[in-house]
């Protein structure tokens, strides 16, 4: 089996209220048509096999497990689908390596569908130094978070807010996490 997409859900925590335990979210996939799944997280990071299909094609079954989702788990958020090849190239060159020092609590990427151009200078950082979003890439904003728990910045927020899009935060750890494990499969 090859992975070639991964579909990124909002607000998706796996098993807790409003969300699918990953029985559900594999299953509504595949009945969707994906040829194989893996949930690879309890944040709704999931890699998808649909065969040799396009972009277009992972979205469609994405946005066709959305009703079953909601039916059978009360789910109602968005999913991003990226390709991940695209996911890759986001992190190619260590971009974040502009900005990382020893307040660097969390690099992450922001992926973001619909909406703006971010409407910043980059890099750019926060009033407060807490948070700098470091680039633009096409479907993606990267940002370093300064600060621990309970004082860190949003970048998932501030995404939304400039842009008007929908989007969804995952940690550099999770997206090369899931780059291995697609490598492995």
């Amino acid at each position: 089996m090859t992975f070639t997409h991964a579909a990124l859900y909002r607000a998706m925590n796996l098993g807790h209220r409003g969300s699918p335990v990953r029985d559900v979210l594999e299953r509504a996939l595949l009945e969707a048509g994906a040829r194989a799944v893996r949930s690879f997280q309890t944040n709704g990071t999931v890699l998808l096999d649909v065969g040799s299909a396009s972009d277009g094609d992972a979205a469609a079954v994405v946005r066709d497990a959305a009703p079953l989702l909601a039916e059978r788990a009360g789910y109602g958020h968005a999913a991003l689908v990226r390709s991940l090849d695209d996911v890759g190239a986001a992190i190619d060159g260590d971009p974040f390596a502009v900005t990382r020092d020893e307040r660097t609590y969390r690099e992450t990427l922001t992926f973001v569908d619909g909406g703006e151009p971010l409407p910043l200078d980059l890099p750019w950082t926060d009033p407060r130094d807490l948070l700098d979003l470091v680039a633009a890439r096409p479907g993606v904003v990267l940002g370093v978070v300064r600060g621990g728990p309970g004082t860190w910045a949003d970048p998932n927020s501030l995404v939304e807010r400039l842009t008007g899009g929908v989007a969804t935060t995952r940690t550099l750890g999770t997206v090369r996490r899931l780059l291995a494990a697609a490598a492995r499969a």
